[in-house]
């Protein structure tokens, strides 16, 4: 028993000095490499509530920066984000409408003189290429010109937005639509398809009536053809024949379809739009050119006028064709009317 009493006086007394040397060591000062006495400093514990309140008040703080955006962007800042969604212009760096020579352009040699070298040539050009073309070309004063399948119809695409367009302007001379009406998006309106700009902006962005328009002539946007459409109650036709299209542009020059002013605003609107690299590209840089085009699958048009000398009109549909030879072709044909036309 004694013996028993005795060892476990003696591990209590061990244990005793073990923790003495630990409180010493804890408490002991040390020196830096000066030799001065630093004191240890015990590191401050932060306690659950301490730190979820910080993490609270950081959440807090982002939170009310979002609202902040949300609600109370400047008008100036909704513009930038409108103007930066905008889509790139497509243009043709060297168009070869500023060829000097027609040969050089279509690639065989060729005299552009009377009405019969335009056909052959066009003819020659479109020989080989798959689908179908049609192509009507008329003087907007004399009547004179030449046409190829005149009468056939085609897939419309984009150009189909015009008959709509041409119906804003009419309601807009009639009183019965006011350009400046403000529109504000919804997100029922989003049409997340094809051209335009406008299926990139948030629900509540607003728009006039008319900066829609604007839109659909320049930008062939999608989104705001779809309530134009639905504004003038005009339905957009899946095709159009050759002639369909380009006597709107022959009435629209003779001034039988609307108002001088707002004719002007519909010519303004088609004028270097998105894309131009088709009947644009064929004449010289800096020509004036009021055209609608149009891209589908197997489908690539152009219509429209290019406002020379003697101005004219001219309208280029397609169907079933390549599209990488349609956009070398169309040009090329602009090219060559523009030698006989335009000079």
């Amino acid at each position: 028993m004694r013996e028993g009493y005795e060892l476990a006086r003696k591990v209590r007394n061990l244990n005793n000095m073990a923790k003495d040397e630990k409180d010493k060591l804890q408490d002991k000062d040390f020196k830096d490499a000066e030799g001065e006495v630093k004191k240890r400093r015990k590191r401050r514990r932060k306690t659950i509530g301490e730190e979820g309140s910080r993490k609270q008040t950081a959440i807090g703080l982002l939170v009310t920066l979002v609202l902040g955006l949300m609600f109370y962007l400047p008008k100036e800042f909704k513009s930038w984000w409108k103007e930066w969604n905008e889509p790139e212009t497509i243009t043709i760096l060297k168009p070869v409408g500023d060829e000097p020579d027609v040969s050089e352009v279509i690639g065989f040699k060729v005299k552009i003189r009377e009405k019969a070298d335009v056909e052959e040539t066009v003819e020659e050009l479109l020989k080989d290429l798959s689908g179908d073309y049609g192509v009507w070309v008329e003087n907007l004063e004399t009547g004179e010109g030449f046409s190829i399948n005149k009468l056939k119809s085609f897939g419309a695409a984009s150009v189909s937005k015009m008959p709509v367009l041409v119906e804003y302007y009419k309601q807009v001379d009639s009183g019965k639509i006011d350009p400046e009406t403000v529109y504000v998006l919804r997100e029922a309106d989003r049409w997340e398809y094809g051209t335009g700009s406008m299926q990139n902006q948030p629900g509540g962005t607003e728009y006039t009536y008319q900066e829609v328009s604007e839109l659909v002539a320049k930008q062939s946007d999608n989104m705001g053809a779809q309530l134009l459409t639905k504004w003038v109650s005009k339905k957009m036709p899946e095709e159009m024949m050759l002639v369909e299209a380009g006597e709107m542009f022959i009435d629209l020059y003779k001034n039988n379809l609307l108002s001088e002013q707002s004719r002007e605003l519909l010519f303004d609107s088609l004028t270097d739009t998105v894309n131009e690299d088709r009947i644009t590209a064929g004449v010289p840089s800096g020509t004036k050119v009021v055209h609608k085009f149009g891209s589908e699958v197997g489908i690539v048009n152009d219509c429209g006028i290019v406002f020379s000398d003697d101005p004219y009109m001219i309208c280029l549909m397609s169907g079933g064709v390549n599209e990488g030879q349609a956009q070398e072709v169309l040009p090329k044909i602009s090219r060559v009317v523009w030698e006989w036309m335009g000079k």
